[in-house]
């Protein structure tokens, strides 16, 4: 499972530059926010936070064997603004 864990290198890393996530709930729901964190600028070992999201976006599927998801939000995630941050659901 995805943890929340604020301690450097202790992350769920994709492998290159790019890489997909999917996770599969219990139930159906309608979300109005996606919160993604990352470790500040000040707590990373080399000074720097460069392995963070940058461009990501969000798809709702029916079901794990969908192809082709809803759309809903292209995001981009600050490297110099807050820790946790917030994004909206924009369909």
């Amino acid at each position: 499972s995805v943890q929340p864990d604020m301690y450097p290198g202790n992350c769920w890393a994709f492998k290159g530059s790019q890489g997909y996530l999917v996770v599969r709930l219990s139930m159906k729901i309608y979300p109005t926010a996606f919160t993604v964190e990352h470790i500040p600028k000040t707590l990373s070992p080399t000074g720097n936070i460069t392995s963070a999201p940058k461009n990501f976006s969000v798809y709702g599927l029916d079901d794990e064997y969908q192809e082709e998801g809803k759309l809903l939000g292209e995001y981009v995630y600050d490297q110099d603004g807050e820790p946790l941050q917030i994004f909206p659901v924009m369909v």
